[in-house]
């Protein structure tokens, strides 16, 4: 007698294929979904650690960051603000004269920023600076940001010329207002020009390696994606962070002040 042979139906065959053919796909999704909820969290765990330990935190603000309420700003845990205010000897930030005309009213930290010039004279630029800004200096150290651009990069700039104008800069700042500066820049920039040109100048660093700066270092620019709150709504500030305690901060401030 010949025996029978069973036959699983095709439909049998097709439906796990469609089952094994789904969970293939939803493996593969779950592993995207596991990937990117890890670089995520790294980047905020990486993000975190570069402002723990800092307790004073601040934002430079430009015309490019519009209409700013500085006190919900303070309230989101601000403890300082820089302005921009002039660039070389002929540009002025649209912003300035109203945002140091509303921060005013609060009790945050307040510094100015002068953009240096590589093709405009110290002189040039100081007498810009002082027409402009006045006596709206607020009451943190006068800040000088010095950076390539355009055709003026590491290799064309004049270095000793930029040196000799960026310490001329600094110094007749210094004088008028009696007030000291810190120089604004990346380590690169920092170590062409800065350093050699100015020996005890305090520094402010674009870095995100804040806890590895000597005494030095007065400010870290560690981001422009630093989120803070006003009106309600959630914005990206250049974030600033000072490098030091709340008392030494204080005393900053308290320097400014006379």
């Amino acid at each position: 007698m010949t025996k029978r042979q069973h036959y699983r139906p095709v439909y049998a065959k097709t439906r796990w294929a469609r089952w094994r053919y789904r969970l293939g796909w939803l493996l593969v999704l779950l592993v995207i979904i596991g990937s990117v909820w890890g670089g995520l969290a790294w980047l905020r765990w990486r993000s975190d650690a570069v402002v723990s330990g800092f307790d004073v935190r601040g934002v430079a603000v430009s015309q490019n960051d519009g209409y700013l309420d500085f006190a919900a700003l303070q309230n989101d845990g601000l403890k300082f603000v820089y302005l921009h205010a002039t660039q070389g000897a002929s540009y002025t930030d649209d912003n300035f004269a109203s945002n140091y005309e509303r921060i005013v009213g609060t009790s945050l930290g307040v510094g100015v920023i002068h953009t240096f010039s590589f093709s405009s004279t110290a002189a040039a630029q100081a007498d810009y600076f002082e027409k402009t800004v006045g006596d709206s200096i607020g009451n943190l150290p006068i800040a000088i940001q010095v950076q390539y651009y355009g055709d003026y990069t590491d290799q064309t700039i004049a270095v000793r010329k930029s040196r000799a104008k960026l310490k001329a800069l600094v110094t007749t700042l210094t004088q008028d207002y009696n007030r000291s500066c810190v120089v604004w820049s990346t380590p690169a920039v920092a170590k062409q020009i800065v350093k050699p040109a100015l020996k005890d100048t305090d520094l402010w660093l674009d870095t995100a390696k804040t806890h590895q700066q000597g005494r030095r270092v007065m400010f870290m620019h560690y981001s422009d994606r630093a989120v803070y709150r006003q009106n309600g709504t959630r914005q990206e500030f250049a974030g600033i962070l000072f490098n030091g305690s709340v008392t030494a901060y204080n005393k900053v401030v308290a320097q400014g002040l006379n």
